[in-house]
């Protein structure tokens, strides 16, 4: 049995102890209070902004994909507007892309296209990132003028939108020479360079030749691709010179009608008037004159052969008929009688 002041000393340590005990608890309580512990779940928020999730291949391995991220991308076309005749059909190329979440199929669909107009997608729905080509249809029954067509893309609760701007035109063929230019001199046996920029103001792509003329004489000419419409084109042709006589030429651009085409008043265009001279390493021509001087000499030489073989041979004859006159006056002199 302990003595009284043994126990007193055990009681005594004993309460310090548990008053440090419950200070230490109080701290480490204190501590844990201070800090924020985050909530702990089993599945991530389909809601939460997509600002916070990652770009595609950043999910943590083990994560399941449908309790991530939103599906996010974008859409965009080739071209925001288009001028379409009526009757036609006409594509453009839509372009659906990954931005982050989950990829699942996108479905394409338009709305507000006018009335006799089918609008067909090929594919109309994929994966994104993925092409889509966009194709028009037209006929008599569509009503002329403009259009906005809204273009949507929706996939997983996500739709994202764009418009294309559509102009219903008539069908027209119209080919013109808008600029035509040429050099002012060259010289024979060069290779003429004309410069000419055509456009296409009907409302179909052409394809058409063009042609050059040097006083109504083709000089050059070359078929061009189609052109679209309201497109321009500037080509060059060569002329070569070589056998053209020295002297000014009026060169004329000009496209022949393509089939339809109504207006021909800006089927040709005069480029200029262009000097060809003489080359100055060729030596000149002769000139007609000095051509027939030749001739009249030759001429003359030989009317004076001829002349004097004529003098020639009456000399022999009279010779001849003098020879024999003597010889026919001795033989009558002998038979004479006295």
């Amino acid at each position: 049995m302990l003595s009284p002041k043994v126990s007193l000393l055990a009681y005594v340590i004993l309460a310090i102890s548990m008053s440090f005990a419950v200070d230490h608890a109080a701290l480490i309580e204190q501590q844990l209070n201070s800090q924020i512990l985050p909530a702990l779940r089993s599945n991530v928020d389909a809601n939460r902004p997509i600002s916070m999730c990652g770009r595609s291949g950043t999910i943590p391995a083990g994560h399941r994909g449908d309790s991530n991220c939103p599906l996010n991308f974008t859409v965009s076309l080739s071209q925001e507007s288009l001028v379409q005749a009526r009757g036609s059909n006409s594509s453009i190329q839509l372009s659906v892309t990954f931005i982050s979440g989950v990829s699942a199929p996108v479905t394409l669909s338009a709305q507000g296209a006018p009335a006799g107009t089918e609008i067909l997608f090929a594919p109309a729905s994929a994966r994104p990132s993925f092409l889509s080509t966009m194709t028009i249809s037209t006929n008599e029954a569509t009503p002329l003028g403009q259009f906005n067509i809204t273009i949507l893309a929706a996939g997983r609760g996500v739709e994202k939108s764009i418009v294309l701007s559509l102009l219903v035109v008539l069908i027209v063929h119209d080919i013109a020479i808008v600029s035509a230019a040429i050099q002012g001199t060259a010289t024979v046996g060069s290779i003429v360079v004309i410069n000419a920029t055509v456009a296409n103001y009907g409302s179909l792509s052409e394809a058409f030749e063009l042609r050059a003329y040097a006083n109504a004489t083709l000089v050059a000419g070359r078929s061009l691709p189609n052109l679209a419409p309201g497109a321009t084109y500037a080509s060059r042709l060569m002329w070569n010179t070589s056998g053209f006589s020295p002297g000014t030429y009026t060169v004329l651009v000009a496209v022949p009608p393509v089939p339809g085409e109504l207006n021909l008043l800006d089927n040709s265009r005069e480029a200029g008037q262009m000097i060809l001279t003489q080359s100055p390493s060729s030596g000149p021509s002769p000139s007609p004159a000095a051509s027939g001087n030749a001739q009249g000499l030759n001429y003359g030489r030989q009317l004076a052969i001829v002349a004097a073989i004529a003098e020639a041979a009456i000399v022999f004859l009279v010779v001849v008929r003098s020879k024999r006159r003597a010889s026919t006056g001795n033989d009558s002199a002998g038979t004479r009688k006295i």
